[in-house]
């Protein structure tokens, strides 16, 4: 027993790890759970090369067991350079590589899939031909029915997770806004967020002049100005957030938000501390 469990301090193989999941031994357990840390919460790769199919109950088993590395490797991973994302034009690259992490950290860690930015380059080779304004994206998007609002789930945590979004064809509204804004950079078409209390839009300039794109609602645009004469009973936050476009940084706050509420929803309170961390780094 010794020997096996100094053997699985190295980087272990996988499928002996498999047999071990729920052995009754503590001691066992334990030995198995700090191995799978070297997969660093994703052992997809390694399922797929080795055949593994795993059942439900297995693959779910496994997915728990290897929570702990995604904790770890989210935490170890994440960095937040100070004014990289103060406005809404900022770093895209950091930007998406901060959602492609939150992405990872939300997956199981066992189902084989491309990752985020990969899919967001097939999404965008698609629709190139297609389309030529953002107004016109987000009809492709949107309107279309290619991806719609999540109202069955609104507080599923997967709705952070942009590439089950991808595979899933649906999202939050801040979910669906942010497929919008990754798409409209690739293709050089000006989308920009808009933090908007209680909700989030995304903002474009038409010939009519600025337009809010309403993602969650079919992409449903509406003119600034006609939003604003309408309704004088929005309030000061509301009309602020509508003329101006919010920064990345203001966007991954708003997602790490929802990810917390989600979370505390579902009784996740470590993951919920974790995400609060995340969030912290936004001061320093």
């Amino acid at each position: 027993m010794k020997k096996h469990l100094q053997d699985m301090a190295k980087p272990p193989h996988f499928g002996s790890l498999l047999k071990l999941l729920d052995d009754e031994t503590e001691e066992v357990r334990q030995g198995v759970q700090n191995a799978l840390m070297n997969y660093e919460g994703d052992a997809s790769d390694d399922l797929a090369a080795l055949g593994i199919h795993l059942k439900t109950k297995e693959a779910k088993l496994l997915s728990d067991s290897l929570h702990p590395g995604r904790q770890k490797a989210l935490r170890e991973q994440w960095a937040m350079p100070a004014n990289h994302l103060r406005y809404p034009d900022s770093d895209y690259d950091l930007f998406e590589s901060l959602l492609r992490l939150l992405s990872d950290f939300l997956h199981d860690g066992v189902t084989l899939r491309p990752s985020l930015s990969d899919e967001l380059d097939i999404l965008a080779r698609e629709a190139q031909t297609d389309v030529a304004t953002p107004l016109e994206l987000a009809a492709w998007l949107f309107k279309s029915g290619r991806f719609a609002g999540n109202r069955i789930a609104p507080f599923d945590p997967r709705n952070s997770d942009l590439a089950w979004c991808l595979e899933e064809d649906q999202s939050n509204p801040i979910g669906l806004a942010l497929i919008y804004l990754l798409v409209a950079h690739r293709l050089d078409l000006q989308v920009y967020g808009v933090n908007y209390p209680g909700h989030f839009l995304c903002l474009i300039d038409t010939a009519q002049g600025p337009t809010l794109i309403d993602a969650f609602h079919r992409g449903r645009p509406t003119l600034v100005r006609k939003l604003l004469a309408d309704h004088p009973e929005l309030s000061n936050e509301a009309r602020k957030a509508v003329r101006q476009p919010c920064s990345l940084a203001s966007i991954l706050l708003r997602v790490l938000a929802n990810m917390n509420l989600a979370f505390n929803k579902e009784g996740r309170f470590d993951d919920a501390e974790l995400i609060q961390d995340l969030m912290k780094t936004f001061r320093s």
